[in-house]
């Protein structure tokens, strides 16, 4: 029996989770062989696990349809982590010189790593990441490699990718239920930047944002280094609270944002409606375009605001030559990237993940929303492939999920086996049929088009500490209450209504 080197990513948003499997082709490419993604209606806020049964459930409908379809049993997986409980932090710290005669070694910097390594995160919090900014000789000279330089001390400032334990845990025991061990986790700010940036905007600068359903992430790349990653609590789940507020149905929202939205209301026609039904005839609404547009636009700019925010505390805000990248499920909303240049000043594009996998690959994963999953893939490859459960014979086409089939009691089961050379993992402790259509302003009783509504868009371990020598903590980063936002959107948003818009017909 054959077996392959899969690697098997998991990114579970507050809207959706996406499974996908990769395999290393010999040119060092990923081939992405499947990706599914599933509906998770509750369960998640803003990053956070909240009911771990509910998204039990999510991730183990989409991770049972990938089984079935490749004849295998998960039993490990790569995962994504993003919300405000992810931070960014840097440290400072030098060593001295062994023989300055001869300039710096490996084993200063070594050395200096090991410094590092010392460094302890406060105690509700594990260091997912250690990244060197740059090297200092002397406290005078910037270099990018230090070896072969002269100087008597070589320092260095990291930074520190902290995540709060409480959030990984959740994250652990959801896959544990389902029988599949979390080979290690990152975060998704880390992650999606290598499914979507091209070698020069890493160098010479850009600031990657995706805009998922409850959490927006911000990380700026400059000189091939993460210099500063943020993640913002609001997405486009904000976005569809707002546009309730217009008395349209929950189950209509995202594709009435998709299909007739706009993030800039200037451009959104002046006198065009749509009509959104009701349970009844008589509960049927029409909204204008403009109205909706505006509604969009008020949220939109706050999260363009905080974004812009974040760009300027980094620091590197007027060294992104290549502005901002803009990814996600919520970049297909339209004329979002157009918000963002006239709010910061930048260029944007709007990115698929593109970069580290095949041609073949890239048709099947041209989604902005697969962005991250097609990161943390990329990351989890780079650390080794997930051992899996092959069955012995090929899956057959019926209903019953391939994981219930291998977790029933009295079935034998191949051993899994990992593939050779893999470094050591850490283990942590039915639509509605008619939606809405377009009718033409105050024409009695207009003949519908019918509007199929779409599915919802999405938006998913650390390293053990080694002993500590030393106590030192990263320097902490101010919060900001979040949550006083949004009290003033709505206030924007009423005064910015038309006059012209229809009430019930």
């Amino acid at each position: 029996m054959e077996r392959k080197n899969y690697t098997v990513a998991i990114d579970l948003g507050c809207s959706s989770v996406k499974v996908a499997v990769g395999e290393r082709t010999p040119e060092g490419l990923l081939d992405v062989a499947c990706v599914v993604t599933k509906p998770v209606k509750e369960g998640v806020h803003a990053g956070l696990i909240e009911n771990i049964e509910l998204v039990s459930q999510a991730i183990r409908s989409a991770v049972s349809e990938v089984e079935e379809q490749f004849g295998i049993r998960i039993t490990e997986a790569y995962a994504g982590i993003s919300g405000e409980f992810v931070r960014c932090a840097r440290h400072t710290d030098h060593v001295f010189v062994y023989d300055p005669q001869n300039g710096v070694n490996q084993k200063d910097v070594d050395a200096l790593f090991d410094r590092m390594r010392n460094v302890q995160a406060p105690d509700d919090e594990t260091i997912m990441e250690r990244v060197p900014q740059n090297y200092v000789v002397d406290d005078s000279q910037e270099v990018h490699n230090p070896v072969g330089s002269f100087g008597k001390k070589l320092g260095s400032t990291f930074n520190f990718i902290l995540c709060q334990k409480t959030p990984i845990q959740r994250l652990d025991m959801a896959l544990k239920r389902l029988g599949i061990r979390m080979l290690g986790v990152v975060s998704d700010a880390m992650a999606t930047p290598e499914a979507v940036l091209l070698p020069d905007e890493k160098e010479e600068g850009a600031a990657v944002v995706n805009v998922g359903a409850g959490v927006t992430d911000v990380t700026v790349y400059y000189r091939n280094v993460i210099r500063y990653i943020a993640s913002i609590p609001m997405g486009a789940s904000a976005i569809n609270s707002d546009i309730r507020t217009m008395s349209v149905p929950e189950k209509l929202v995202e594709s009435l944002k998709l299909k007739y939205g706009s993030a800039v209301a200037e451009l959104a026609p002046e006198d065009k409606l749509v009509r959104v039904n009701g349970r009844t005839p008589r509960e049927a609404k029409d909204i204008l375009l403009r109205n909706l547009a505006t509604v969009i636009e008020a949220r939109a700019t706050d999260i363009v605001e905080f974004v812009q925010q974040e760009i300027k505390d980094s620091g590197f805000a007027d060294k992104l030559v290549y502005g901002i990248v803009l990814t996600g499920g919520s970049a297909k909303l339209k004329h979002l990237d157009e918000l963002f240049r006239r709010i910061t000043g930048m260029d944007v594009r709007v990115a698929l993940p593109e970069e580290g996998i095949t041609g073949t690959s890239k048709a099947k994963v041209a989604d902005p929303a697969l962005s991250t999953v097609v990161g943390i893939l990329l990351h989890g490859a780079e650390l080794g492939g997930c051992m899996v459960i092959e069955n012995p014979v090929a899956p057959a086409a019926t209903t019953q999920s391939a994981a219930s089939t291998a977790a029933a009691p009295g079935m034998n089961i191949p051993n899994p086996v990992r593939p050779s050379g893999m470094r050591q993992p850490y283990t942590p402790t039915p639509p509605a049929p008619e939606s809405f259509r377009h009718v033409s302003p105050r024409q009695p009783q207009p003949t519908p088009a019918s509007v199929a509504p779409e599915p919802a868009e999405s938006e998913p371990v650390a390293p053990a500490e080694e002993p500590q020598e030393e106590k030192h903590q990263p320097e902490t980063r101010r919060k900001r209450d979040w949550r006083s936002i949004f009290q003033n959107t709505f206030d924007k948003i009423n005064k910015s209504f038309s006059a012209a818009e229809d009430e019930e017909i």
